[in-house]
């Protein structure tokens, strides 16, 4: 393993961005340490700021309200189950006795 000085990292991380290989590949061809290779890369990610032009196409991230509430949840099968829906047409489903604060963390986290 070679141990290149900093301005030869920013050169081996532009060459990786332009040459199609994974990390692994990269850093196995030029003779670093995988380790060493991210953490530069990770360095150039947090020195480019991202401009407004390369968000215009990209989803915003959006927070839902979300309100949890206790109702009688309709009997299924042998058991009873407490059911969650998201927007998106996600459903999921919990056995009874599930605490309301768990399932409250749980769809804010999911949103």
């Amino acid at each position: 393993m070679r141990r290149p000085n900093p301005n030869e990292w920013k050169q081996l991380v532009e060459e990786f961005e332009a040459s199609g290989l994974t990390q692994k590949e990269f850093a196995v061809r030029h003779q670093v340490s995988l380790g060493g290779f991210q953490y530069w890369l990770y360095k150039k990610s947090r020195a480019t700021p991202v401009r407004r032009s390369e968000m215009a196409g990209r989803p915003r991230a959006a927070f839902l309200p979300v309100e949890v509430v206790a109702s009688p949840a309709p009997r299924v099968r042998e058991g009873l189950l407490l059911e969650v829906a998201l927007p998106r047409g996600l459903l999921l489903r919990f056995p009874e006795g599930t605490r309301a604060e768990y399932l409250a963390h749980l769809v804010a986290v999911l949103g």
